[in-house]
């Protein structure tokens, strides 16, 4: 049986990117009747993962449009538009959290006349620069994005309700697609553990870490801050991911003098491995979605301080803490050495696969997207 091929759009895997993540997670249990194709408006790495999808059969196409985003986002729908009509596809799956993206290629799409259009909302803010000029975009666009897509996806009820209207919220087209993984993945292994630890010479230390794109909304300067005021001799931490922030980052725990304490591993395909070593998992973003990194992190049974801004349904394990960004760090540093003592290990993936964030259910939930007309 041919499979049919699916184009996702507006991810790749080109620095800590959720949606691309999930996707990939996706396909793996879609791959017996998808092929998956991507479009990006920048470039794909040719690494292990890309070499993967070209091995599964899929393809990637860079539009190389991020260089001058103002003009980029101007020529999109019509570099887009192109595309459809020269690519065939009856199903085109976009993925963004402001709505004036999903309109650039809900607009092409649709005059393409593409069958499918499905409007998947990742967020329930805006992150990065020039954040009123955003929102007042996302605000207009939002109605218009309603209007064009077929189906209507969301990783979460305040995601749903930042991009839909309460008439889409209310149809049968629109659903929750859980951000999940497959846990068995991520199940805690001591020999894991053992040999990531003997390998970074993190033995002596007990290990903070973070994964996620080094940007101003997952608020990596906040963790430096704290490791600057935390027992050196004692602490140690790894950062996992890559992105526009990191030579800013770089420069302040140069300027802080605690490079001997820091460690930017950047993007990694074996994650789940790296997740073995970690002792404490602090994720003090602004805002999230719903964030992959804090369900694999419970998976693995790790004790999770995350900031109060992040949705509490994601909250699968009892070692997970909120803690407010307007406290001090001597308030983090306090949660960090009271709640290292509680990693759950084993117990981590058997509340994964029970919870809403197992891949499989979400896949189930896709599936029945892909196939009803």
């Amino acid at each position: 049986m041919d499979r049919k091929r699916v184009l996702q759009v507006n991810i790749d895997n080109n620095g800590g990117n959720g949606a691309y993540a999930l996707v990939r997670y996706l396909y793996s249990f879609l791959k017996e009747e998808y092929v998956f194709d991507y479009f990006t408006m920048g470039n794909f790495i040719d690494d292990l993962e890309y070499e993967n999808i070209i091995t599964e059969g899929g393809k990637c196409y860079s539009s190389n449009l991020r260089k001058n985003k103002l003009i980029g986002h101007i020529k999109l729908p019509f570099v887009f538009y192109k595309f459809l009509k020269q690519n065939s596809y009856e199903i085109v799956h976009i993925h963004s959290e402001v709505a004036y993206k999903h309109f650039l290629y809900a607009i092409a799409a649709k005059k393409a006349h593409v069958k499918k259009i499905i409007i998947h909302s990742h967020s329930s803010n805006i992150d990065g620069n020039n954040k009123k000029i955003k929102y007042v975009f996302h605000k207009f666009f939002k109605s218009l994005v309603n209007k064009m897509g077929t189906d209507f996806l969301a990783c979460s009820y305040s995601a749903a309700k930042w991009m839909f209207s309460p008439k889409v919220l209310n149809d049968k087209k629109f659903h929750i697609l859980h951000n999940g993984i497959n846990p068995l993945k991520y199940k805690f292994s001591d020999e894991i553990r053992n040999k990531i630890r003997d390998e970074y010479g993190l033995n002596n230390y007990t290990i903070i870490g973070h994964v996620g794109a080094l940007k101003k909304v997952k608020n990596q300067e906040r963790l430096l801050s704290i490791i600057n005021d935390i027992d050196k001799g004692q602490y140690k931490l790894i950062l996992i991911g890559d992105g526009d922030d990191k030579e800013k980052l770089e420069q302040q725990v140069s300027n802080m003098g605690i490079s001997d304490n820091v460690l930017f591993l950047g993007n990694r395909t074996n994650v789940n491995e790296l997740l073995q070593a970690i002792d404490v998992f602090v994720f003090p973003s602004y805002f999230e979605g719903i964030p992959m990194a804090l369900i694999e992190a419970q998976t693995v049974g790790i004790p999770i301080i995350a900031s109060d801004k992040i949705n509490n349904h994601i909250k699968i394990n009892s070692n997970v803490w909120f803690c407010s960004l307007d406290d001090d760090n001597k308030k983090w540093i306090s949660l960090i050495e009271e709640c290292k003592k509680h990693h759950i290990k084993s117990e981590g993936f058997k509340n994964v696969c029970l919870s809403d964030f197992n891949i499989e259910k979400s896949a189930k939930v896709l599936e029945a997207v892909y196939k009803n007309d």
